[in-house]
């Protein structure tokens, strides 16, 4: 595939961490040289939502010279002008495409060379422990907060309550240790019909009950599903799986835990703040 015309092929939804690929770009990056491949099991950071960091790992050469790939990130190339192009062009121009960037530090490969790619899996791993926790508690606050609608929004989630963590967030950033969530819970959220201040007001009780909840959602433990398996990295992704013998699903361009029986725990802790709140999530695995 020539990901110049067509995006990079990505395999990391399918839990793929080696691939061979043939080398397409080389530019200069600000902390090294930018790799863009054919294909890859590499995930990025993403150029619209922030949340779970890039893969790290490993380029091994055409002359057998294994380099660390330090950082993966999102690209946008332009097939008209064979560039990369600015982060604030549009997606939706048919010219655009997204591609993946292995950040190197070390002397490039040249276009054309095939090379080996491996993803680092135990940090891989480590983040789809969290982000998989991320959703979790996510999905246990809608069904917190939804008590404290006094109409409905008209917008549920994938368990059929208002979706407080889609219309609220807005920030996101996840490590291998945990997550931590920005809520900002203002006018609109009033007008739609969220009572902001009885919800403040209970914050810490609410944060009891997201975490029975959680128990709750663990306790029947199935398999956890983010596909399509691989495509282009622009394609649309999505997470699924089922909680309390129910199908839970979202959009989700991460990576995660093939079977939520690898979680033990998730636990939050719920703090105000001047706009909203701030939720902080741990899992931890078996």
């Amino acid at each position: 595939m020539d990901c110049t015309t067509k995006g990079t092929w990505v395999t990391f939804a399918g839990g793929s961490l080696g691939a061979q690929a043939a080398v397409v770009l080389v530019t200069k990056a600000d902390d090294g040289w930018a790799i863009v491949t054919d294909r890859t099991p590499f995930h990025p950071v993403s150029l619209s939502w922030l949340d779970q960091p890039g893969d790290r790992g490993w380029m091994t050469l055409a002359d057998g010279q294994r380099v660390a790939v330090i950082d993966s990130r999102e690209g946008l190339w332009n097939v008209a002008t064979a560039t990369l192009a600015d982060a604030a062009q549009k997606r939706s121009d048919p010219d655009i495409h997204a591609v993946v960037l292995h950040v190197v530090d070390a002397a490039p490969p040249a276009v054309g060379d095939i090379v080996t790619l491996e993803v680092d899996g135990d940090y891989r791993d480590a983040l789809s422990v969290q982000h998989t926790g991320v959703h979790l508690a996510a999905l246990a606050l809608n069904q917190c907060a939804a008590r404290f609608w006094t109409k409905d929004p008209g917008d549920p989630d994938t368990l059929g309550v208002p979706n407080l963590d889609k219309m609220a967030v807005t920030g996101s950033t996840i490590s291998p240790d945990q997550s931590t969530d920005i809520y900002r819970l203002g006018k609109s959220l009033r007008k739609k019909g969220f009572d902001r201040d009885a919800f403040l007001a209970d914050l810490s009780a609410c944060g009891q009950r997201i975490n029975d909840t959680l128990r709750g959602m663990l306790s029947t433990p199935a398999p956890v599903v983010v596909g399509p398996a691989e495509g282009p990295l622009g394609d649309r992704r999505h997470w699924s799986t089922r909680l309390n013998g129910v199908d839970a699903t979202m959009p989700c361009g991460g990576t995660h835990v093939a079977d939520l029986a690898r979680i033990a725990e998730i636990t939050v802790a719920l703090s105000g703040t001047e706009e909203g709140f701030v939720m902080t999530t741990r899992a931890v695995v078996v």
